[in-house]
């Protein structure tokens, strides 16, 4: 890693270390109140718990990549101070639909600890003969953490004509985020597997790069006033790249990862039959015999651990690891070069600088 490198994360850490203990701040008084205000002790409880499991160890990433665009755009445009409230909206928003992700992809870890589910399960599972007590709980909790993110929005103390702007953004961000979602569940444990298929392409522009990247920056872009279609235009060219690069690098780590670092284990996208691209580029590096193989282990519904080190094998013997690997790398000097383009003011450029770098960065 050279110096410019070096000091680009710590500038990033830096932005990052101004901001989340805010956010968090945010999250933490906001469910203090409702702890407060709330008559039945269950519901006490419960936020208890959703508090907890929204305010885990994460990158925030989101609303960071709002606050940068909002901070490099705007033109002494006042306080930020109704600015970081709409972004810890997006946080909850987050943790709202890693609530669902986690429930969908049957996972019982979520950044290290129990899923929201299954906390639900082990706390109330005792009082009910119901088997699915704790998904049914996690469930509508995701529409409290949901109605709390739209409480954090309309206290917001912001232009109304940005605000409005910013919620057209808003709204359109977690409507393509479903679609993604949904296309994701559709193309996990598939009945055959198609190598020429667009479906994991999409799902990484749907799920992660407009979610992760491109939206939460047009948020701040409109949130600074700005309007200019050909600027928004180019955030989506630099967040698209950018973007699918985060969740390559999620797929190589969901595989080749160390559960300690990325908090949940190894072998889930495997045993989950997540049609990611690192799959697909093994099917189509596979030939013959080998590729039917492959395929069939990786279609069946459970798979014994020799199923999971026989597909992570074949996915480093084809090529596919390397191959993927190589792409990430595509994606990252694409999204450097797009940088450049953006109409950003200094310092928030060295902030997304050091975002790309740790994008960049697969610790496999």
């Amino acid at each position: 890693m050279t110096g410019k490198e070096q000091g680009s994360r710590d500038i990033f850490r830096r932005f990052s270390a101004d901001y989340v203990p805010q956010i968090d701040s945010l999250i933490t008084g906001l469910f203090e109140q409702r702890i407060a205000s709330s008559d039945a002790q269950f519901m006490k409880d419960m936020y208890a718990s959703v508090s907890e499991f929204c305010l885990r160890d994460g990158k925030r990433i989101r609303p960071l990549m709002l606050l940068n665009s909002f901070n490099g755009y705007r033109r002494g445009f006042g306080s930020a101070a109704g600015i970081i409230k709409l972004a810890t909206a997006v946080e909850l928003m987050h943790s709202f639909l890693l609530v669902q992700d986690d429930i969908i992809d049957r996972s019982e870890l979520r950044r290290g600890r129990k899923s929201l589910h299954i906390l639900m399960n082990d706390m109330y599972g005792k009082f009910s003969l119901n088997p699915a007590i704790g998904t049914d709980i996690a469930s509508v909790l995701a529409d409290v953490i949901f109605s709390c993110a739209v409480d954090l929005v309309a206290a917001a103390d912001v232009r109304s004509a940005y605000k409005n702007r910013f919620l057209q953004v808003f709204s359109k961000t977690y409507e393509m985020t479903a679609w993604g979602q949904i296309l994701d569940s559709l193309c996990t444990m598939p009945s055959s597997i198609d190598p020429q298929s667009d479906a994991p392409m999409r799902i990484s522009l749907m799920k992660t790069a407009y979610y992760t990247m491109v939206y939460p920056m047009i948020m701040g872009y409109v949130l600074s006033g700005g309007r200019n279609e050909r600027e928004k235009k180019r955030i989506e060219d630099f967040g698209v790249p950018l973007g699918v690069a985060f969740q390559v690098r999620d797929d190589l780590l969901g595989v080749f990862g160390v559960e300690g670092d990325t908090g949940k284990p190894n072998d889930s996208d495997i045993k989950e039959g997540k049609f990611t691209l690192l799959v697909q580029n093994a099917v189509a590096s596979l030939q013959g015999s080998e590729r039917a193989e492959f395929t069939a282990r990786f279609l069946k519904p459970e798979k014994s651990e020799l199923d999971v080190e026989y597909i992570r094998s074949m996915i480093i013997d084809s090529g596919a690891m390397n191959d993927t690997i190589t792409r990430h790398r595509e994606l990252i000097d694409e999204a450097r070069i797009k940088l450049d383009e953006l109409a950003l003011t200094g310092r928030s450029r060295e902030v997304l600088c050091g975002v790309i770098e740790s994008v960049e960065d697969i610790p496999v």
